[in-house]
């Protein structure tokens, strides 16, 4: 059998999209424009040359023992992560793609992954983030959109819910309201915020304690918002909508 030799520096600079296939259709339509049969007398195709140049075994070598059994009885078949040594068969048979274009290739997919590969998106920090610590179960509020609105709502409260902590959740114009008059401002400061409070602690009873570094407290109690409050433009409307169709079912 002859060996398949491809010029990778052909396709290099070629567009690629983010997968590779291009480069992959590229050298399967040369192939085929060149009359090179595949192993079943088959026009060749991306998958095919895909499999050719990631697999080790195309270039003649083989590793054994890439695999093992558990045990006799389950027989299960595991990945061989150094559990038991791999042994490495030089020329074990025909080479279908020589042993340099495939590291070749190799390198060529690591550096092309590269530029594609996507960071993960850092976690967005809110200025209560880490700060509001529940009185009853000690879980950290967290933040969470609602329909009314961005509200904290504890950890605990929040993934099992009130049979886990009776704890309320606070709305975060209103946290930030009643943060602005603890500090003595306006307006709510992020930079006041995590510069003088080390934490504030959520009671029951709408009580607010708010311990600063320098180890001093000051508690508030805040207040719930009325239904008309909590309510958005957006339910206001529907709720219009819904009263009007009613009326008109019974006019």
């Amino acid at each position: 059998m002859k060996t398949l030799s491809i010029d990778i520096e052909t396709y290099s600079d070629q567009p690629l999209a983010k997968t590779g296939v291009y480069r992959y259709l590229t050298i399967a339509k040369r192939l085929n424009e060149d009359g090179i049969p595949s192993r079943f007398g088959k026009q060749w195709g991306q998958s095919v040359i895909s499999k050719i140049l990631s697999n080790y075994t195309y270039t003649g070598n083989l590793i054994l023992q890439k695999t093992f059994r558990e045990n006799h009885i389950t027989k299960k078949t595991i990945i061989n992560n150094g559990e038991l040594p791999k042994y490495h068969a030089e020329d074990a048979h025909d080479a279908i793609i020589d042993i340099e274009t495939f590291q070749t290739v190799q390198a060529e997919k690591a550096r092309r992954a590269a530029r594609f590969l996507k960071k993960p998106a850092p976690k967005k920090a809110y200025p209560f983030t880490s700060l509001l610590v529940c009185d009853g179960c000690g879980k950290n509020y967290r933040r969470k959109v609602t329909k009314t609105g961005p509200v904290w709502v504890c950890g605990t409260f929040n993934s099992m819910g009130k049979t886990a902590c009776a704890s309320k959740q606070i709305p975060e114009e209103t946290l930030q309201a009643v943060t602005a008059e603890v500090l003595g401002q306006v307006d709510f400061s992020e930079e006041l915020l995590r510069r003088l409070i080390k934490s504030i602690l959520v009671c029951n009873g709408n009580v607010l304690i708010f311990r600063f570094f320098d180890g001093s407290e000051i508690t508030r109690t805040w207040q719930d918002r009325s239904r008309r409050q909590s309510w958005t433009d957006e339910m206001k409307a529907t709720a219009r909508q819904k009263a009007l169709e009613r009326r008109n079912q019974n006019a």
